[in-house]
């Protein structure tokens, strides 16, 4: 016994009660962005990009105040170095005035670290924020 086809004993816009077309899930799907003119669509995208980089923008301003200062200070650092071995008077002295700027680099390095962490840390929750705060609502 033949099988028949049945989908093509119909027509496609005609289907039974009850199951339903892919168009019809499809715009069961669709976000309620959809539903707005796709200008405005691309308004609000543009308004939300330029927010996220202003935002970034302040971050990244932040932690460029933050290094530059940091270097300043380690360049002082590196000045005094010479004066102190130049003025010591013994080995001892010189052991010491470097004991001294080692230990005070070491400290400044650890500082670094937990700075580069933190900084990276604000980057990606500023990120983060900025995307979530601003995702399309199919997102969502």
């Amino acid at each position: 016994m033949p099988q028949e086809n049945q989908h093509s004993d119909s027509p496609r816009s005609e289907h039974k009660s009850g199951e339903t077309t892919r168009a019809e899930r499809r715009s069961e799907r669709t976000p309620s962005t959809a539903d707005q003119p796709f200008g405005e669509i691309g308004a609000r995208s543009v308004t939300m990009g330029l927010r996220l980089q202003s935002e970034m923008l302040e971050v990244l301003s932040e932690i460029s105040r933050e290094w530059i200062t940091r270097a300043t200070s380690e360049a002082e650092l590196a000045f005094k170095l010479p004066n102190k071995l130049t003025a010591a008077r013994s080995m001892p002295d010189a052991f010491s005035a470097y004991q001294e700027w080692l230990g005070e680099w070491m400290n400044m390095f650890g500082e670094d670290s937990r700075r580069f962490v933190s900084n990276g840390r604000k980057l990606i929750d500023t990120g983060v924020r900025c995307f979530a705060d601003h995702a399309p609502a199919a997102m969502s």
